[in-house]
């Protein structure tokens, strides 16, 4: 069953660290080989979620996460070029990551996703230092919120992020229950402002 802590799969860590490399050495493989047959059945860009950073540390995340998910880029490219395939654009959606976001930017993935608890100053800190596109981060829940608020909550997270190298998303997955109005708005809202930006700086 599921758990909020995922206490029994970090004691594995601690306890089995052998082995727990070992199981994520095969998860790697498979989950390289399944992207790259999803690219040559016609997928147009790759995202790769890790989902649970809040439960790790550093040290952890560094351990048993980083050198895997940088494995993962690494085995899509070359086994695209393998295959005599373009690559596509890969996106890594760390959840929680903020302590490793420098990292992230590091490990060959074109796009760093961002979730709606970075702050403005390690955005701006990741524009200035890396080359990839940054993408995010709109809270979820801001699309419950009234139509003008919603724009102003827009208008906010543009101005955060400029509008070179990047791409306007929520900062995580989108509730089932959203009105379809107001996700028509955030995405009208995102195409006006930005063509607003963008006039402004030429």
């Amino acid at each position: 069953k599921g758990s909020e802590t995922h206490s029994k799969a970090k004691q594995w860590l601690y306890v089995y660290p052998e082995d727990s490399h070992e199981l994520l050495k095969l998860l790697t493989t498979f989950i390289t080989e399944y992207l790259i047959e999803q690219v040559v059945a016609g997928a147009q860009l790759l995202q790769i979620f890790e989902s649970h950073c809040s439960c790790l540390n550093y040290d952890l995340f560094m351990k048993y996460c980083f050198p895997y998910l940088k494995q993962i880029s690494r085995g899509v490219k070359d086994g695209l070029a393998k295959r005599q395939c373009p690559c596509v654009p890969l996106i890594i959606f760390a959840k929680d990551a903020h302590y490793v976001l420098d990292e992230l930017t590091q490990i060959g993935y074109d796009v760093v996703g961002l979730d709606w608890t970075i702050n403005h100053k390690q955005i701006r800190s990741l524009s200035e230092k890396s080359s990839v596109t940054l993408q995010g981060n709109l809270d979820p829940c801001a699309l419950y919120a009234p139509k003008q608020d919603l724009e102003k909550l827009v208008k906010h997270m543009l101005e955060q992020f400029g509008t070179k190298r990047y791409i306007a998303n929520l900062g995580h997955g989108i509730y089932p229950d959203v009105s379809i109005e107001n996700v028509q708005l955030f995405i009208e809202t995102v195409h006006r402002l930005s063509k607003q930006m963008i006039n402004k700086s030429q």
